[in-house]
């Protein structure tokens, strides 16, 4: 196409209809598509229905219960969600360190206390003009819908949308080393009850899966303590003496430095795994991607589901 000056001229809807799209078509629902956009839901139908007019071809089906892609749609959302990308990228780098750039990360206290704080500066030294936001949390994140990537434990072959595996997990029994000194060669109800239990209060309770893959009757002679996170748990352990379990990714900075011990090795792979996975009510930033992009590159396993 050309002007009336003969210069040629790019065959493209406007911008503001390729946004609306792109944002339904993840969101597949114009009210938080206008939610995202800062308009109304009737200007996001009325964006997407003019780029429909400009195909002469529906992209979306109405349903009752909400959108869904046609063919056309389908084919066309990949390529428009790389350019919105390609041009995020071209802008931040032009303004470079003009421009403020964050990811915000909702994380379980002990990742970002085990493992994540002793990686970050990796990260930070990579990409220094971009800030980083950790939410440590326990259990739930009530704000998480302001996170950009979630850190969460969740079973490997029922992933959520979006989501990289980081790893696998084994079930690790740690002790403080006098502890492990008197356990013997393999493990014993004796030696197991006879110690201080220090439990991890969660969806799994790892110390009782431990024990019952050992065929192990748990009767402890002293009260257990009982902590909402690893990290506590741990310290604990480390500090004061006794028995836990948890992930392996947790248990490395301490066996490392020699608090703990893992007297019988690591266990058999848990039915969990710690993936990153984006906040599928936003486009994923730069940012968060070279985030996601980093973290996956530090653990030797990941794939993405």
């Amino acid at each position: 196409m050309e002007n009336l000056n003969g210069v040629s001229m790019r065959n493209l809807p406007h911008l503001i209809y390729l946004e609306a799209f792109e944002a339904a078509a993840r969101h597949l629902s114009f009210t938080r598509a206008a939610e995202e956009l800062n308009c109304t839901q009737g200007a996001i139908s009325q964006r997407v229905r003019a780029l429909e007019q400009f195909f002469a071809r529906p992209l979306f089906h109405r349903r009752s219960n909400g959108l869904e892609l046609t063919e056309v749609g389908t084919a066309y959302l990949p390529g428009i969600a790389e350019a919105l990308d390609r041009a995020e990228a071209a802008t931040e780098g032009l303004l470079g360190a003009q421009a403020q750039t964050s990811v915000t990360v909702s994380a379980p206290l002990s990742f970002v206390t085990l493992w994540l704080a002793r990686h970050l500066g990796r990260f930070s030294a990579a990409h220094p003009r971009i800030e980083v936001r950790l939410n440590s949390t326990i259990w739930t994140d009530p704000n998480v819908e302001l996170a950009d990537l979630s850190i969460l434990a969740i079973d490997p072959l029922q992933p959520l949308s979006g989501a990289v595996q980081l790893g696998e997990e084994r079930l690790v029994l740690l002790c403080d080393p006098e502890t492990a000194r008197l356990a013997g060669t393999r493990p014993s109800a004796d030696w197991f009850n006879a110690a201080r239990l220090i439990y991890v209060q969660g969806r799994m309770q790892l110390l009782d899966l431990w024990a019952k893959k050992e065929n192990m009757v748990v009767a402890p002679q002293k009260a257990p303590i009982k902590a909402d996170n690893a990290a506590a748990a741990l310290e604990i352990a480390a500090c004061a003496g006794g028995i836990t379990a948890v992930m392996s990714t947790y248990a490395a900075a301490y066996l490392a430095s020699g608090r703990l011990v893992a007297p019988f090795g690591a266990g058999e792979i848990l039915p969990v795994a710690l993936h990153v996975v984006p906040n599928q009510q936003r486009r994923l930033s730069r940012s968060a991607t070279l985030f996601v992009q980093w973290l996956s590159g530090e653990v030797p396993f990941h794939r993405e589901i």
